[in-house]
């Protein structure tokens, strides 16, 4: 037996567990000030993680102050020694059931280790309890006097440490190496500092080493810092607020300020600094500020905590237009709130991004129901768009061929036609070409949609030929993305010969390109498939880049004036004349002339003044299936 006066001398000083205290009153304010994703699961661990700890600190400063007083009552002091143990544990216990959530354990592998630790979490309390009634364990006696005995507590944390390296070094795949090298790092260190605590007699410390490894764990897998310049938070964490606020009901509103190169901007101008930081605590309180790339900054609030919100926004506004005054870098914001309309809460972020890309520098937009909807419509037909690529069916229903009658002046007579896209989709009904191709094009998905066009296209010719019908031949368009593809040639041709028409009874629209390479491309194109009777058509010509040496490189038939240099003719005599000069040259070098947008007979009139040898537009006809085609071709 040792008195208890001798155990405490030169073994313990409370600076370990002050020091255990302080970090965890300081980790509670950062965590409350910083910690944006508060998942109500996780954030419950790391505040009871740190409200343990501190309740293990206490309780290791009242015990070991007040074990050396005699005057103290014995049961004070295994009350104290037990609330150090038990919160202890709960701390580990919790600490494996975070890491646990990061290793995406089997709910039933979770649940079955978190029964195992919760068993011996009792049974060592229920045994350190026994063994000290039969003063095996820890106790003290009349004389004031300790036994330190077995200690169960001991033998339960080295369990819980082989527990938790053995449980990451097995699931070591599932976290980042990062991760996985930090907690092992922080476990490894704290044991070791553990020893050397042991062979130095000294119990000081054993609290701030338990509290290490649960610090490692916001530090590893919660760091969100502000950043210095603007004290804007990372972007991981918007979606998680704005997921939190719209469950509890809480109404928001969320504005969108994008600066390119306003970091590069802010870091080398302290003026431009402090402008924003007095623009921020003038205006923004309450909110949470976003920071995303691309420099852009989101910034949140609701409007429980912003009740006169419209005036706060008409104020920020205002302050903004004198800094931008001042300054005069280029700016897009974007004003929304929450909607019932918008399906998830990342689609907040998505619909700015959305409308960020159609508006101008320097103005102001409001996202409205209508904004939202034709995102979402805009979603949808990217979603169509990808199933009709992967299936690849050059009948899909869901592609309709239109065309455009086209009048050969020569004769008279409507007897080619162009070929024209349309989707009907069954959500948004009919959709048109400017809101699809675009989309097409930018996820490289334009290609299944012009051979299933040339797949209907030649069908259609194949019915009208079989049914009499006089037709020489009908276009489709085809886009630079299309050539690129090296089977391109190949598919063409092999869409044609299996519908079994004549390859001169298709022709090929395209525009010329910028593109050196795609320039290249198309002239092997032409002249590949010209060698089959396929004829070409040279689109758009007119429409503000036409390189006249580039055109004579490639023997297109067909060179179609846009409707544009038909309405520069109607300016002055000058303009009429450079158009006819165009018109004229091409006609001396053989090529066919094709006016579009030809709508009156005065615009034909002159069309025909200017060589030309083809008419289309809405004179003869607006777009219109191309089952209909035959009310204006001749019969046999």
């Amino acid at each position: 037996m040792f008195a208890i006066s001798d155990l405490n001398i030169g073994s313990y000083t409370p600076v370990g567990d002050i020091i255990a205290l302080s970090l965890c009153i300081i980790m509670v304010i950062l965590v409350k000030q910083t910690y944006i994703r508060k998942e109500k699961s996780r954030f419950f661990i790391i505040m009871h993680i740190l409200a343990f700890m501190l309740i293990v600190a206490s309780a290791n400063i009242f015990m070991q102050t007040y074990i050396v007083k005699e005057t103290v009552s014995p049961p004070f002091i295994y009350i104290m020694r037990m609330l150090h143990h038990v919160f202890l544990s709960m701390t580990m216990f919790l600490y494996i059931r975070y890491v646990q959530g990061s290793l995406w354990l089997l709910p039933k592998d979770k649940k079955r280790s978190r029964i195992a630790i919760a068993v011996i979490i009792l049974s060592a309390i229920t045994l350190d309890i026994i063994l000290s009634v039969f003063k095996v364990g820890f106790y003290i006696n009349k004389k004031h006097e300790y036994s330190a005995g077995l200690d169960c507590f001991e033998i339960l944390y080295i369990v819980f440490t082989v527990n938790i390296i053995y449980m990451l070094i097995k699931y070591r795949k599932r976290l980042l190496i990062k991760v996985f090298t930090g907690l092992i790092s922080v476990l490894v260190m704290s044991n070791l500092l553990l020893c050397i605590q042991s062979i130095f007699k000294q119990i000081s410390y054993t609290t701030i080493c338990c509290l290490l490894p649960m610090i490692s764990i916001i530090f590893l897998f919660h760091s969100n810092p502000y950043n210095t310049d603007t004290g804007a938070v990372s972007s991981e964490f918007f979606a998680q607020e704005v997921k939190e606020n719209l469950a509890k009901g809480n109404e928001m509103v969320i504005m969108c300020c994008h600066i390119p190169g306003f970091s590069v901007y802010i870091a080398k101008s302290p003026v431009l600094k402090t402008e924003f930081m007095d623009f921020f605590r003038v205006n923004i309180k309450k909110s949470i500020l976003y920071s995303f790339p691309n420099d852009s900054f989101v910034l949140t609030f609701t409007k429980q905590k912003n009740s006169d919100y419209e005036k706060l926004v008409d104020r920020m506004l205002g302050n903004f237009a004198m800094s931008y005054a001042k300054f005069k870098i280029d700016y897009k914001i974007i004003i929304m709130e929450s909607s019932d309309s918008v399906i998830d809460v990342n689609d907040y972020h998505n619909i700015i991004e959305y409308n960020d890309l159609k508006m101008p520098f320097n103005t102001v937009v409001r996202i409205t129901p209508e904004d939202i909807k034709e995102y979402y419509d805009k979603n949808y037909i990217l979603s169509q768009l990808e199933d009709i690529a992967a299936r690849k069916d050059l009948s899909d229903p869901r592609i309709l061929v239109y065309c455009q009658p086209v009048l050969n002046i020569n004769t008279g007579q409507y007897d080619t036609a162009e070929a024209l896209m349309r989707l009907k989709l069954e959500k948004t009904g009919m959709v048109f070409p400017d809101q699809f191709i675009p989309i097409a094009e930018k996820f490289n998905l334009i290609h299944n949609l012009s051979m299933i066009i040339l797949n209907k296209t030649c069908a259609a010719l194949k019915r009208f030929i079989e049914d009499g019908y006089i037709i020489k031949r009908i276009s489709v368009n085809f886009s630079a993305i299309d050539l690129r593809y090296d089977s391109f040639c190949d598919e063409v041709k092999g869409i044609i010969e299996s519908n079994g028409i004549e390859y001169g009874k298709i022709a090929v629209e395209i525009t010329e390109s910028r593109s050196d390479a795609d320039f290249n491309l198309m002239k092997q194109r032409v002249m590949q498939l010209q060698d089959l009777g396929i004829k070409f058509y040279l689109d758009d010509f007119g429409t503000g880049y036409s390189n006249f040496e580039r055109i004579m490189e490639i023997p297109f038939d067909i060179i179609k004036f846009d409707r544009s240099l038909l309405i520069e003719s109607l300016k002055n005599s000058s303009s009429q004349y450079m158009v006819k000069t165009f018109a004229n040259m091409f006609h001396e070098l053989k090529y066919s002339i094709l006016f579009e947008g030809v709508e009156n007979e005065y615009d034909e009139d002159r069309c025909k003044l200017m060589m030309a040898q083809y008419l289309q537009g809405y004179k003869y006809s607006k777009p219109i299936p191309i089952e209909e085609l035959t009310k204006f071709l001749l019969h046999v």
